[in-house]
């Protein structure tokens, strides 16, 4: 923006010059309105932004499980504690009694053992030399196969009870209070193959703002940076806050961002576009998911007019005073100056200087106390234009 703001200035300049110089008959002056809205947001600096919650709750479904009911849909508020969605409890209940009958036929085949041991037992009493050995390696391979079923014993048992808890559990509640805001009907693996979210869930009440640069915005904001935002469907609320990531690392495609964002996409929006993230001074009136304009916050609101700094002169005691028009002539009018914003080159004049005055620039050589002024521009036949930079927020 300062960049923008800087070329216009120059056009400005081109313009002083020409109309003071030659035959010196007037200065050309400009409208501070015209200035000091000059020293706001360019468009190329508004970015689009989303109220997200700062925590999401992810609840994972069963991939071996038919889900019976869906409960819920994406956009839906929901309570701790609410119903989600049920998985088919006749499914359930044929898997629970299945492995209710393996495991009662392992116990029945560890007492067939231990009978079977006593047996073997009770034989080889009365027995000696070969046909002793010949039960004893008999009943050895018998208490193998009872540990190995109480071993299969133990990890049925196990398989018991996780079924008969989902069968308990078979509708899945919400572990928060908050929005949902995806369901993934298809994907039950992540990238990362990890068991992917069923349903991801928005905490309700702690809210942030997520918003999007565009590749040709990289670098128009920093962490720390603090900004302006407002509502797209009524600009007399704001609220502010301050940049507290900027991910280069993670771009999103422009398909992605544009569901997200509810915009269209086509071969100009498929572009890398980087989040970044603000954190609220307050989040008072903000609603989860409403949609939200941010703008770099340089203190507009602040008392004062804003203009460029260029316009500034100064006494050698260091007071300073600009070149502006009265009845038709310059004068040298003293000003009393507020905050400077480096970033942008925009100085506030707390007093000494108004919306409706006009100024010229300070040229050395040309401007005088006592000179004719003129608003007309003698060689330009429009004004300077600050032209929107390409992928902008709009």
């Amino acid at each position: 923006m300062k960049r923008k703001f800087a070329a216009a200035l120059v056009c400005a300049l081109c313009l002083t010059l020409s109309a003071c110089g030659g035959s010196g008959t007037a200065v050309y002056v400009q409208s501070v309105e015209r200035l000091a809205a000059m020293g706001g947001i360019a468009p190329g600096n508004r970015f689009l932004g989303l109220v997200v919650s700062e925590h999401t709750a992810e609840v994972s479904r069963d991939a071996d499980k038919t889900i019976q009911e869906l409960l819920v849909k994406e956009g839906d508020d929901v309570k701790e504690g609410q119903p989600l969605f049920c998985y088919d409890t006749e499914e359930l209940q044929l898997n629970l009694d299945k492995k209710n009958l393996e495991l009662e036929q392992l116990k029945s085949s560890i007492e067939s053992y231990k009978e079977k041991i006593k047996s073997l037992e009770r034989e080889r009493s009365g027995l000696s030399g070969t046909a002793k050995l010949q039960y004893t390696v008999e009943i050895q391979s018998a208490q193998v196969d009872q540990k190995e079923a109480e071993l299969k014993l133990k990890t049925k048992e196990d398989e018991v009870k996780k079924a008969q808890e989902l069968l308990d559990n078979s509708t899945v509640t919400s572990p928060i209070t908050g929005r949902v805001q995806k369901i993934n009907e298809n994907d039950t693996t992540g990238s990362d193959g990890k068991p992917a979210a069923y349903i991801t869930i928005q905490q309700s009440g702690a809210y942030r703002v997520k918003g999007v640069l565009g590749e040709l915005q990289r670098g128009s904001l920093k962490e720390g940076d603090r900004v302006k935002l407002v509502p797209r469907t009524e600009e007399n609320a704001a609220w502010t806050g301050t940049v507290t990531l900027v991910d280069y690392e993670n771009p999103t495609q422009g398909s992605d961002t544009d569901r997200y964002y509810g915009s269209s996409s086509d071969e100009m929006t498929t572009a890398s576009r980087y989040p970044f993230y603000v954190e609220l001074d307050s989040t008072d009136g903000l609603m989860l998911g409403q949609h939200l304009y941010i703008e770099l916050d340089t203190g507009a609101d602040a008392p004062g007019v804003g203009i460029s700094g260029a316009f500034l002169c100064y006494n050698e005691d260091g007071s300073a005073y600009v070149w502006a028009e009265k009845g038709g002539k310059l004068e040298k009018r003293a000003v009393t100056l507020g905050d400077y914003d480096p970033m942008t080159d925009v100085q506030k004049i707390t007093e000494g200087l108004s919306l409706e005055d006009y100024i010229a620039y300070p040229d050395p050589e040309l401007c005088r106390s006592g000179a004719p002024t003129t608003h007309d521009q003698p060689v330009a036949d429009t004004e300077p234009v600050m032209e929107p930079e390409e992928g902008g927020g709009m």
